[in-house]
Formats: C-alpha cells, sequence, structure tokens
C-alpha cells in the first residue's frame, strides 16, 4: 500500500472511531436516481473507496433509458455545462467527449429590447459546453448524438456501479436499515441509500415517508423548447455564443437561445410559464431575430414544462440517508449540474471517510449545503436588481454601453462583464458577483455609461468570433505555438485535452527538453500556489487542444473539496520522479568529472 493510501485509511479509521455508522467492506449503498448527481456521487465514492482498498456494493435504481429521444430519455434540462464545471470535470480527469458536446460556446450575446452586446469567455477559449440530458429530442434521429447524463451513469459503471433499471416503489426501514421497494421483487436492505431524484420525480415524496425531517425544496415551472433549424442555419446565426435576453417581462428571471449543432434549445425560467406568457417572449423583436416566423409555443419539435428548484430542501439528511443535487440543495436559476456534482462529492468523502450518521453529514454534508443556501439569498438580490434594470430602458442601455467599453479592456477592469458573465454561467456564488457590483469603480462606471448612452441609438453586437471546432473544449494551438514561456509570471494552469506538448528550458543559449506532455497531463500548475515566473516554457508539438484552469476556480474547489487537489498532487510528484530521471540520465551521458 502506498504512502497516500496509508495516511488516508489511517484518518478514516480515527475519523470511524468517532461515528457509530459507516462504510467498510461489503457496505451496500442504494443511490435512487442516475442522472448527474446519483451519478457523480456513486462514481466518487467508488474512486476514492478504491484508493483506500474499501470494497462497496453500489445500486443505481434509474428507471430511464437516456439514449431514448424525445421526453422518455430527456432530464427536462436546458443541457448546459458550466464553466466552472468544465474545468473542474477536467482537473478531475473527465474529459467530455466530442459527441457528448453538441457546440462549445465561447461567448455571451446580451440582447435587450433594443440593443446587443458580445462578452466573450476568458482567454478565448470554448469553455462551456451545451448537451443533450437524453438521447436528442424528437427528429434528432440521425444525429450523432450521446446523453451527457448517460454518460456520467456509464463512468459510475465503469468503478464497479450496478444500474438498475426498475422503478422504486417505496422506501422503509428494516429495523435500522434503509430498505429498497421495487415491483415484484423483495425488499434490498442497504447501508446507506442516497436520493438523487431531482423535483420532477415523485419519489421525493418517498424520502419523506422515512420521517428524519426531510422536505423536498419549492420549486417552479420553467420551459424548454428545442428548434429543428439545422447546422448552416445555428452556425451561421447563433455561433458558438449563447444568446441571452435582458427584457422587459414581467416574471421572466432568465431567458436564453443555446445552440446545439442542428438544434436552438430556448430556455426559459421565471414565473407565470403558460403557453401565452412563452408567446410573447417568442415575438419580442430580439427573439424573432433568431427564431424566424416561430412565434408560438407549439414550433419546437419538442417541448416541456420541468419544475426548477428553488434552492433549499429542509433537513436533507439523516442516520444512513442523504438527500442531494436538486433533492437537496441547488444554485438558484443556474448551474444545477454543477451544483450535482459539489454537492454529490462532498456527500460520497463525507459518508466514506467520515460516516453515514446524522451527526456525520450535519458535519461534513451540510457546510456546501448552508454555503450553497446562504448564496441563494444573495442571487434573489441580484436578480430584483435585475428586474429594476430591465424595466428602465436607460439602465439596461447603461449596461449594454459599458460591456462594449470593455471589450478591449484586461479581464480585472471588465467589471460590468465578469458581473454578468459569472451570473450566466454560475461560473462564482453569487454573494462574489453581489460584492462586485458594490466596489466604487463598478458603480462610477456604470453611472457614467448611463449619462453617457442617454441619447444614443440602438448598437448592434459586435462579434467577431475566432473559429474553432464546434464540439472540443479549450483553445486550439498549433505546432511551435508557446502557451507558456520560461520567466513569465502566470496565474493559470492548464489541461491538455488533446495532442501533445514539449518542456523546454534554456540553458546557456540553447533549448533543453524535458518532457513531452500529451492527453489528461497538466502543466503550470505552481503558479496556482505561489505568484512566481515560470519555470519552463511549454509549446505545442504538433496540434493541440488545451484547457485553462482558473486560479479562482481551481481555489474555491479546493477550499470546498480538499480531495480535488489529489491529482494535482499526483501529478506534481510524477513529474518530479520523471525529471530526477532526467538529471540522472543527463548525469550519466554527461560522463565522470560533472558536479553534483
Amino acid at each position: 500500500m502506498g504512502l497516500y493510501q496509508s495516511v488516508v485509511r489511517g484518518v478514516s479509521q480515527e475519523m470511524k472511531q468517532n461515528s457509530s455508522l459507516s462504510l467498510d467492506n461489503g457496505s451496500r449503498v442504494a443511490v435512487i436516481g442516475g442522472g448527474p448527481a446519483g451519478s457523480f456521487f456513486s462514481y466518487f465514492l467508488l474512486h476514492m473507496a478504491s484508493r483506500v482498498e474499501i470494497s462497496l456494493q453500489v445500486d443505481i435504481y434509474e428507471r430511464r433509458e437516456f439514449s431514448a429521444l424525445g421526453p422518455v430519455g430527456c432530464n427536462m434540462c436546458a443541457g448546459v455545462i458550466s464553466e466552472s464545471l468544465v474545468q473542474s470535470l477536467s482537473v478531475e480527469g473527465i474529459r467530455l467527449p466530442a459527441d457528448v458536446v453538441q457546440r462549445g460556446i465561447n461567448s455571451f450575446l446580451l440582447h435587450t429590447d433594443r440593443e446587443s452586446v458580445t462578452m466573450y469567455a476568458p482567454f478565448r477559449e470554448m469553455r462551456i459546453a451545451t448537451t443533450y440530458r437524453g438521447g436528442g429530442p424528437k427528429g434528432a434521429a440521425d444525429m450523432k448524438v450521446k446523453s451527457f447524463d448517460e454518460y456520467i451513469l456509464n463512468l459510475a459503471v465503469s468503478k464497479g456501479a450496478g444500474a438498475i433499471k426498475e422503478r422504486v416503489t417505496d422506501l422503509s426501514w428494516d429495523g435500522q436499515k434503509p430498505q429498497v421497494h421495487t415491483k415484484g421483487r423483495e425488499p434490498r436492505t442497504y447501508d446507506l441509500i442516497v436520493g438523487a431524484v431531482g423535483v420532477n420525480s415523485p419519489s421525493g415524496g418517498l424520502f419523506e415517508k422515512l420521517d428524519f425531517g426531510y422536505r423536498k425544496p419549492k420549486a417552479r415551472k420553467t420551459f424548454n423548447m428545442e428548434f429543428a433549424f439545422g447546422s448552416e442555419f445555428v452556425t451561421n446565426n447563433l455561433g458558438n455564443a449563447m444568446h441571452a435576453f435582458l427584457l422587459n417581462l414581467p416574471g421572466l428571471e432568465f431567458a436564453a437561445l443555446i445552440p446545439k449543432d442542428n438544434f436552438v434549445t430556448m430556455c426559459l425560467i421565471g414565473d407565470k410559464m403558460d403557453g401565452k406568457f412563452v408567446d410573447s417572449f417568442m415575438q419580442r423583436p430580439p427573439v424573432q431575430k433568431y427564431l424566424s416566423s416561430n412565434d408560438s409555443h407549439t414550433a419546437g419539435t419538442c417541448s416541456c414544462s420541468p419544475y426548477a428548484s428553488l434552492g433549499n430542501a429542509t433537513q436533507p439528511f439523516g442516520d444512513r440517508v442523504v438527500l442531494i443535487g436538486d433533492s437537496g440543495m441547488s444554485r438558484l436559476n443556474k448551474d444545477g449540474i454543477g451544483s450535482a456534482y459539489r454537492t454529490a462529492k462532498v456527500a460520497a468523502v463525507t459518508a466514506l471517510f467520515r460516516g453515514i450518521s446524522q451527526r456525520d453529514f450535519f458535519e461534513g454534508y451540510w457546510p456546501i449545503c448552508k454555503t450553497i443556501k446562504w448564496d441563494n439569498r444573495f442571487g434573489r438580490v441580484i436578480y430584483a436588481a435585475v428586474e429594476v434594470v430591465k424595466r428602465s430602458r436607460l439602465l439596461s442601455r447603461g449596461v449594454v454601453r459599458m460591456i462594449k467599453s470593455e471589450q478591449q479592456k484586461l479581464g480585472k477592469y471588465r467589471r460590468m462583464s465578469m458581473v454578468l458573465w459569472d451570473m450566466f454561467t454560475g461560473s462564482a456564488p453569487y454573494r462574489d458577483v453581489f460584492i462586485r457590483c458594490l466596489h466604487p469603480a463598478f458603480i462610477g462606471g456604470y453611472i457614467r455609461h448611463i449619462v453617457s448612452g442617454s441619447g444614443s441609438s440602438s448598437v448592434e453586437a459586435d462579434r467577431k468570433e475566432e473559429v474553432m471546432e464546434e464540439t472540443t473544449m479549450g483553445r486550439l494551438y498549433h505546432d511551435g505555438e508557446v502557451i507558456i514561456r520560461e520567466g513569465e509570471t502566470g496565474d493559470c494552469m492548464y489541461v491538455i485535452q488533446s495532442g501533445q506538448s514539449e518542456v523546454i528550458v534554456t540553458r546557456e543559449g540553447k533549448e533543453v527538453t524535458l518532457s513531452v506532455l500529451g492527453e489528461g497531463d497538466v502543466f503550470g500548475e505552481m503558479a496556482l500556489f505561489q505568484q512566481q515566473p515560470r519555470s519552463a516554457t511549454v509549446r505545442a508539438k504538433g496540434d493541440m487542444r488545451i484547457l485553462t484552469i482558473d486560479k479562482r476556480i481551481f481555489l474555491r474547489r479546493v477550499h470546498e473539496d480538499p480531495s480535488f487537489a489529489y491529482l494535482i498532487l499526483q501529478k506534481m510528484s510524477q513529474r518530479i520522479r520523471e525529471l530526477d530521471s532526467e538529471m540522472a540520465r543527463l548525469k550519466v551521458e554527461a560522463g565522470p568529472g560533472i558536479e553534483s
């Protein structure tokens, strides 16, 4: 057993001595729901258990066939994988394949009733992925589509989880242990039951019957519709941009058109999501520009009106039971899949290394829930302020003018752009966004642009997109291009999505190649921990694609989940061993007489 495994097992055993309930060799875990939350939990639980040599049986109960077209396989979601989640998964070693990503997003196009402006992603990369939660909408039979939910579920199965395609009819107690009931079978008893059922499933009520204090979060209706416009139309008219609408339509909190290969997804979040409300949105001039003659809520090939969680469940854990994702705690309006990932992993870490009692979940799992819960309060304040801005032509015009003037500035000076970018993508907590809005430079800049734009006319969006592959994350580098340069100061690291790069140092005017990095490797990671010059140059060896990892996102994830840093430490340790071997080889080749 390696040093890491020995230390982790020792810490785990010490924690479990203080817990009356724990997972040990042979423990059985039932996960109700095979969407992202349930699949992420199962994947991380089994992955970490294998590191410390604990054998678990994990059963995922999911009836839906995620590869099926239309509502049968759909998880009723817009299917946007946020910037922060793309980066987090990449660090975890999970890279979304091209057949899962329907289109990479490198910008937002913000539309008001009269004006439009483009906001580009940091580093001009594909940082957001649009996907299908099922096999695709009706009419997508000829498309090469792979479900995001199916992909994550298969990852969990690859780690040893069992997928049980049976409907859960009841949950009960067998003494001190929970039981799962399915039609036509004897109840199965487990050591731990995990609820990952979302808010659209009736199974949430089964957890309330277990009588440990759980109450489902409140929810409201949303509206999603798919338009079959064809790949050429989507590319020429929407491109690699998500189109967000800041319109004076009472009750509308968020609206977007999301490009996905041959289709465009329309997503509306707000109150009063009936047909009349949807028609009113679709008939607005900025929307009609992209929907052409489609101006009715019946115009799409596929549509649904799912409920969306308002964020906060009551008591999402008890002895031997925990609720995650939308059925536990979820971020208001944005990044529901990201919330599923965050809550699932923290719950898995708690169950394995701390225990599965109510007290264990309170100490290990509740802090992330409380963080999301409090952050949603800031979110509600922000959306109330946005509602005020939407109602005023002067205020909304000031937003557009400020964004437009910022696009050529450095990231830290793009104050309005980054506030809206983080709101739309879910890449930063609402609390951070709220605090940035109170900065004197933000307030002063906004007031100046309100005044300067008071008499101006309509402005079209300034769109100068780079030509990129549609279904791949990150940025393409060509042979010989330098990604980082020795001696420069950096504040981000990189994960190779495809291709190779060479690591080079300059000694006595000559280049020395230290190593060649390939898919899945990381580099530049020391910039996340200390503000020191880069120790080497890294340049592309042939065409390659690289995803940049932001320092702020990485450190925030490490703060929430220290195990997130494990892969980075593992890579750094491996690189040190490789450099030691290379130095030893160079000394041998140099012959006797070389000094240490």
